[in-house]
């Protein structure tokens, strides 16, 4: 398999590992967590089973240059507390439909900025699959039809959790064009750990813990697939290919969690979300497919 195939597998796997982290999501935050612990005891376990990784296979790779400690503690702060901050107030403030699909213009920001920092054409191949992204997250998540008018604010910070997600593309991307992308994945973690502290209500997540020691486990199961193999897959495939790229592939997050929703919380299913389901499948064999085009675009 070619660098290029490898790179969009190992993406879409990343977007798979995310794409169920609601159900994890939905009996923590019953068993009476919020967001904030929720995302902490994630971090926690993640630096955790991944230190001990590198501990056992290569400790070098606990070695990061001090130069790059800055990009990877932007890194943290961007994963850890702006882009849950900026996510879970639109949730709150507006729908969590309206939350995914602004969530989703990250593809527009990512290819922007792409261009601007890595030089990375905007192929007229491209700007189809990412019209076919935006679009079809639109349709899946069912906003068309609602006719719901979310707050100025809550749009403002749906918009701005995109650009935080690109933005985490974009320097992860940075990141492990020069370390190895397990150092660069334990790193994003720890900063992203570090930076939750504050906001961990450590007191009664505790008291919670103890009264219920089933939340560990399942924290902890949450962490295994929804950061430590996504995150994983996703480092190592940004190695792989473009960044652009990278952002319509990792669309089958969405995906991914309307499934989910439908088969086990049983939500509904109409004709827009499946018509959604085949627009991004569409980009992303499109871009697919002009990465074994030979001589056409990239």
């Amino acid at each position: 398999m070619d660098d290029n195939r490898k790179g969009a597998l190992l993406i879409i796997l990343a977007g798979t590992c995310w794409g169920v982290i609601s159900i994890f999501i939905n009996y923590l935050s019953s068993a009476g967590l919020g967001e904030m612990q929720i995302s902490f005891l994630r971090q926690l376990f993640a630096v955790l089973v991944f230190g001990l990784i590198i501990l056992i296979r290569d400790r070098s790779k606990f070695s990061i240059p001090v130069k790059d400690l800055g990009l990877l503690m932007l890194v943290g702060f961007i994963n850890g507390v702006l882009f849950n901050f900026l996510y879970f107030y639109t949730i709150v403030h507006s729908r969590a439909s309206i939350a995914v699909v602004l969530l989703y213009t990250s593809p527009v920001f990512v290819i922007i900025l792409a261009r601007i920092f890595f030089k990375e054409k905007i192929t007229g191949k491209k700007f189809t699959a990412l019209v076919l992204t935006v679009a079809g997250c639109v349709f899946v998540t069912g906003v068309l039809g609602e006719g719901y008018t979310p707050p100025a604010a809550a749009i403002l910070t749906g918009v701005l959790t995109g650009l935080a997600y690109a933005l985490n593309n974009i320097l992860t991307s940075a990141a492990v064009k020069r370390n190895d992308p397990l150092t660069v994945t334990l790193y994003t973690l720890l900063f992203s750990f570090l930076f939750l502290i504050p906001f961990s209500g450590w007191n009664s997540l505790t008291s919670l813990c103890r009264a219920n020691p089933m939340i560990l486990a399942v924290a902890f199961l949450m962490c295994l697939v929804t950061a430590v193999l996504a995150q994983y897959f996703f480092s190592v495939g940004l190695k792989l290919i473009e960044s652009g790229k990278a952002a319509i592939y990792g669309a089958t997050e969405p995906i991914v969690g309307s499934l989910v929703g439908i088969i086990i919380f049983h939500e509904e299913s109409n004709l827009m979300k499946i018509i959604g389901i085949v627009m991004v499948i569409a980009a992303i064999l499109l871009i697919g497919k002009s990465d074994t085009e030979q001589g056409g675009e990239n």
